[in-house]
């Protein structure tokens, strides 16, 4: 299939470069959600604050995460 102009599309099984990018900083926004979250959990285990340090951590997680995928957003719009 020959290639139009701005395809994107590169050695990856057919899929847009750019879609592999905003999949991955959705992974990282969920891990990080995640990771956070779970760390917080700990420390409510741990120091009996429930549940304060899961929500703090949930918290954390998604104020990391929007950063990052403003940041990517900014990025890709240059």
């Amino acid at each position: 299939m020959p290639r139009k102009p701005g395809d994107d599309r590169r050695e990856t099984g057919g899929i847009p470069v750019s879609w592999m990018r905003q999949y991955a900083v959705v992974l990282e926004f969920l891990v990080a959600l995640g990771a956070l979250g779970y760390l917080g959990w700990r420390m409510d285990e741990t120091r009996g604050t429930t549940p304060w340090g899961l929500f703090g951590g949930l918290m954390v997680g998604l104020a990391y995460g929007l950063y990052r995928m403003i940041r990517e957003a900014q990025r890709i719009d240059k």
